[in-house]
């Protein structure tokens, strides 16, 4: 989700350790000759229209990218095909992600937090970490389990306010105090309930502009990721203990490299970067992502992915993106875009680096973008019709479902969630934790 953070000095401390300050923001998207509006469907769907044109099915197929070596000398070779560490199995395109024995849509919402970066380790705030909050979390997550959500999408390290140690010269040198103990009540948490976690490694907001607030700096870690030394350092010292510490565990379904790069990055095609960003070169971050990519597949039993902010540049994530721009191929697990009113009769035409594409998932079917991987929709509004909604994605060829969300910024439509997951209970069942 694209949004501001507000730094609001002792009043903000105060929300932060109380409520999490995050809030909405309008924004304004740059159009280029390419672009071609159509009808906007707006943000009440009509369930009387056949939106979906393809029925989900789950195909074969093989990727082709090439190997890449992480910082840590690990090597990958997605060349021979991204491999479910439970069952050996390739994961197909298609319309189901394996997990265990089965294939699955992957039902779930947004935690996405209780406090926004605070929920994993401690800094001069205080500490109030997962560890603090059993009772109030462990609620937030009965409420999903009775709503029949299975998978949780949860911010970790965000704007990088806490929960790694760096050097004066922003050098990361570590998991900061309490981050694996939190992370451990999180998974307790979670697996007591049945629920798969999807922890979102690092927000855009980390390549935001320095802020001090309180003894605490918010974002101002674009050198991480631009100089390669510092950008190893995150893998191997921070990134790669957290994975190594949870490396067999089941409930963790897959992780997050960074939510919504494309804010945060300076030359996209049709670059729309947030004005307090101190955005990054795309070479860069591909760097970084493929190095952790590689960490997962390296340390890990769990899937990758990466939360794009829209089907707009979906092309920027895959193989043959890669292959054409001499970056790095990123081998993820699944991809993953999300989804807001703006993109409503939004599209690329004939674009050179872009293709052809509706912004919509609720329009743009799955089968059509000629993905190598399947695809989630990993944010979306559903707080009304959340049934009717569902059955779009599911028509239209999408793999999973993520709201947004359970604490922040739109309310849920848990009783639609739930009567849809009851009619779909062994699509969306996942197996028991």
């Amino acid at each position: 989700m694209h949004r501001q953070v507000l730094v609001l000095g002792l009043l903000g401390l105060a929300c932060q350790l109380d409520d999490g300050f995050e809030t909405t923001i309008a924004s304004d998207f740059d159009t280029t000759s390419s672009m071609t509006t159509t009808t906007t469907w707006g943000t009440t769907w009509d369930t009387t229209t056949t939106w979906g044109t393809t029925t989900p099915t789950t195909g074969v197929g093989t990727s082709t990218s090439t190997g890449t070596t992480s910082s840590t000398g690990t090597t990958s070779d997605p060349s021979t095909g991204t491999t479910d560490a439970t069952t050996g199995e390739q994961v197909p395109p298609g319309s189901t992600i394996p997990v265990g024995d089965g294939d699955y849509f992957l039902l779930g919402a947004n935690y996405p937090w209780l406090n926004y970066g605070g929920d994993f380790g401690a800094n001069n705030w205080g500490t109030y970490g997962v560890h603090t909050k059993q009772a109030e979390i462990g609620a937030h997550f009965d409420a999903m389990q009775e709503d029949g959500l299975r998978v949780a999408r949860w911010f970790v390290f965000t704007d990088g306010r806490a929960g790694i140690s760096f050097a004066g010269d922003g050098t990361p040198t570590g998991l900061g105090e309490h981050v694996l103990t939190d992370m451990q009540e999180a998974v307790a948490i979670a697996r007591a309930r049945g629920v798969y976690l999807v922890p979102v490694l690092l927000d855009f907001h980390w390549m935001f502009w320095s802020q001090q607030n309180n003894g605490v700096q918010t974002g101002g870690r674009s050198d991480t990721l631009k100089d390669p030394a510092k950008r190893a350092a995150l893998v191997d010292a921070v990134i790669v203990p957290l994975l190594q510490a949870f490396a067999d565990e089941p409930a963790i379904l897959a992780w997050e490299i960074m939510n919504e790069p494309e804010w945060s990055i300076s030359d996209l095609p049709a670059a729309s970067p947030d004005g307090g960003a101190d955005a990054v070169p795309l070479a860069d971050f591909y760097a970084f992502a493929a190095a952790v990519t590689d960490a997962v597949h390296a340390n890990t039993s769990a899937y990758v992915t990466l939360g794009s902010a829209s089907l707009k540049w979906y092309r920027v994530w895959t193989p043959e993106f890669a292959a054409a721009h001499g970056l790095p191929p990123l081998g993820l697990d699944f991809y993953q875009t999300h989804y807001y009113p703006w993109m409503d009769g939004q599209m690329w035409t004939g674009d050179p680096e872009l293709g052809t594409v509706q912004f919509s998932p609720t329009v743009q079917t799955y089968a059509d973008l000629g993905l190598d991987r399947p695809m989630v929709v990993g944010e979306f509004i559903a707080s009304d019709q959340a049934a009717a909604r569902l059955d779009v994605l599911l028509a239209n060829g999408y793999a999973g479902a993520w709201p947004w969300s359970v604490t922040s910024d739109y309310s849920l439509d848990g009783a639609g969630m739930k009567m849809w997951a009851d009619a779909h209970a062994a699509l969306v069942g996942l197996p028991p934790l």
